[in-house]
């Protein structure tokens, strides 16, 4: 990694750091993602999951307290001591968090029905977020389950700040990408076979718009 980007990366680390000093930065409770992640998850009979960049832990926490069983995953240290402190507090069994920078090389040593991201991918250009989905693929059990979302055009950080590339915007240090359809949906096809792409659309408190995709996809069989 050359220098600009060892200093890119610092200054994203230090906005999250900084971000989740404040607990429950993002709320409290399950997202929307969440809750429908949920119901097909009990569909399919999951039971071990994985989440990339969970955050203070909000839907780890809840995907533990229904019982799954979670292994929790961020950039931010900030991010996992605050989980870990909810873990111990509420002496959670089924909940192991850590420190993990998704866009490096990492191997966790074992595979989970489900892997889980929400909102955690828009970071990524198209380049990164292909390493970042074959990384998950390895990780997943045949016909495991991937259900993630991402930032769209329309959101309240769409075409604000400075232009990156085709589909990124930079703003207090951190840049965004924002996929249309198309485009995701090639991207995602690359790796796994998508059974729902679809968008959600919020109006947050001070009425600004907050726009996203989500997906629900399965790791091609090696039987097909």
């Amino acid at each position: 990694m050359d220098e600009k980007n060892i200093e890119e990366n610092l200054k994203k680390l230090g906005y999250w750091e900084q971000m989740y000093s404040k607990p429950n930065a993002f709320g409290t409770g399950p997202t929307k993602l969440a809750n429908i992640a949920h119901k097909k998850m009990k569909r399919e009979g999951i039971k071990k999951i994985l989440e990339l960049g969970c955050g203070q832990g909000r839907d780890s926490l809840f995907f533990a307290e229904i019982g799954y069983d979670i292994t929790a995953t961020d950039f931010s240290s900030e991010a996992i001591e605050f989980v870990n402190k909810q873990v111990v507090n509420n002496k959670i069994k089924n909940l192991i968090a850590f420190q993990l920078d998704m866009s490096k090389e990492f191997d966790l040593k074992q595979k989970y029905d489900c892997l889980y991201s929400n909102l955690a991918l828009q970071f990524f250009d198209k380049n990164e977020l292909k390493k970042i989905f074959e990384r998950v693929s390895t990780h997943m059990d045949e016909n495991g389950l991937f259900i993630f979302s991402t930032k769209k055009p329309g959101d309240k950080y769409y075409n604000i700040g400075e232009k990156i590339g085709k589909d990124g915007f930079k703003t207090n240090e951190v840049t965004r990408y924002f996929f249309n359809k198309n485009d995701l949906s090639d991207l995602v096809s690359e790796y796994f076979r998508i059974e729902t792409i679809d968008e959600m659309i919020h109006t947050n408190l001070d009425d600004t718009i907050s726009a996203w995709w989500y997906i629900i996809s399965k790791k091609f069989s090696s039987f097909i």
